[in-house]
Parts: C-alpha cells; structure tokens; sequence
C-alpha cells in the first residue's frame, strides 16, 4: 500500500483495480473490473471562533494493515482477497475541493474508541476515535464528517457506497 496519498496523482495510485475473465472465447472478452481498496473522505469543518483564519493540515488516515494479496479462487472462478497481512501504517491524506481529504485503505476492522485520523491545525495535534464498530469492505467509500472545535472533535460516518465512478474521470 502506498502510505503517501498526499496529492491526486499518488491518490490514485493507490487505488487497486482487477478484473478477472475466466470463460470460453467468443466474439468477444468481457472482463469486469472491480475495486478491491476502500475509500475514505473527511469533510470537515473547523469552528472558526476556536480556530479563526486556520485549517487543518497533515491530515492522515489509519490503514490496519499494510499488505494484502489476491488470488484466484477455483470454486467461484474469481479473485479474491486474501487475509491482509502487515503492520498497521499511518497514510497520508489528499486534501481537496474545499474541506475535504481522502485516502486510501486496505480494507479491514476498526473497533470503537479506535484513532482512525490524525491532523494539525496550526501547530496543535489532533486525532478522531471512531465512534462505532466498522468494518471497511472491498470498493466501499466511507465519506465522514468532521467537527472540530475547542472542546470537541467528533467524527460521524455520513454515508458508504460503492466505488463505481468514483472519480471525476469515471475510471
């Protein structure tokens, strides 16, 4: 996994696209393609009367894991994933649009109480805990929002889909 996702372009490097054809030739190859990653987009917002003129820099995502394989299974004709494998690794987000940064995770199990984002703003460290047990599956976008004042930092899941079409540039 690609731990520096700090722009568009390493972003999209680390996403994983596979396909798989296993039929008899015809007039054609028909191969689907599907997303093995899991997304995850912060929007956030920062108290301007706590913060005033600040934003949040250095945003970073928690991967459970760094490493996973695919292989082919004979019974289902398809690839599939293997038990990620590897340490836990801190991946460095792409801030975009305005209020937003995005990663890319192996899929995997987050307990509640778990820290899943560290960031800065202005020189102070600050980290979200996840507030419910989640389990990231295989080309899902989690999209979160992200409170962030002088007393509180509060990450709530606002929506999971799939990731067909996930860019601009529709793959």
């Amino acid at each position: 996994m690609h731990i520096d996702q700090s722009d568009e372009t390493k972003l999209k490097a680390a996403d994983l696209i596979n396909g798989y054809w296993y039929d008899v030739p015809k007039d054609y190859v028909d191969i689907p393609m599907k997303h093995r990653m899991s997304l995850v987009t912060i929007v956030y917002h920062v108290g301007t009367a706590d913060y005033p003129n600040k934003d949040i820099s250095e945003p970073q995502v928690y991967s459970k894991h760094n490493s996973v394989s695919f292989g082919r299974d004979q019974i289902h004709g398809q690839f599939e994933m293997s038990t990620p494998t590897g340490n836990p690794d801190w991946v460095q987000a792409y801030k975009h649009d305005d209020g937003m940064f995005s990663a890319i995770v192996i899929p995997g199990s987050y307990k509640t109480g778990e820290i899943f984002l560290k960031f800065k703003i202005g020189d102070k460290n600050f980290h979200a805990k996840m507030k419910s047990d989640t389990n990231f599956q295989e080309g899902e976008r989690y999209t979160y929002k992200l409170d962030v004042g002088k007393d509180k930092v509060e990450l709530t899941r606002i929506s999971v889909d799939d990731l067909k079409g996930w860019d601009s540039n529709n793959e």
